[in-house]
């Protein structure tokens, strides 16, 4: 189509063009903007809602989670029930795709928290003392047979 054509298809009301990225789309009455620039108009002044009223939609949230607890557990379990291995195989990805990063940040927070595991292994081996035993009693039971 050429400009004169196109011009004419604009005076003729069959087509009319966007106010803010001057794209042409087809007329339609009381229309000012593209689809695509109402889509941008709508998601830009949802953000800023958000960012706004950060504070008021987190406390919303809490609520909802705290009223509807089981509702949402329930849903939960029922997807992973149903997309068992689908979760699966996007974990083994992720975990193959990000081995070294996964390492990293597990070698960091050893460091970081070496006292804390320490206390939280102690305690674990204090109140299990006799579990240990049995299972380090059936070890070498087990290879002693051998």
């Amino acid at each position: 189509m050429n400009d004169e054509e196109l011009f004419e298809k604009i005076m003729n009301k069959e087509l009319t063009i966007c106010e803010t990225c001057d794209n042409i789309f087809e007329y339609i009455p009381q229309k000012l903007f593209c689809g695509e620039c109402v889509k941008e108009k709508r998601k830009a002044r949802i953000r800023k809602y958000c960012e706004e009223n950060r504070e008021k939609k987190a406390a919303y949230d809490r609520k909802y989670q705290e009223e509807n607890r089981e509702k949402i557990a329930a849903q939960r379990r029922k997807y992973h029930e149903e997309n068992r291995e689908k979760i699966a195989a996007q974990r083994r990805k992720y975990r193959e795709e990000n081995h070294e990063k996964i390492l990293a940040r597990q070698r960091k927070y050893r460091e970081e928290n070496r006292e804390k595991i320490k206390a939280r292994k102690r305690k674990y081996r204090e109140e299990n003392r006799e579990k240990i035993a049995a299972q380090r009693r059936a070890r070498y039971l087990a290879n002693k047979e051998k």
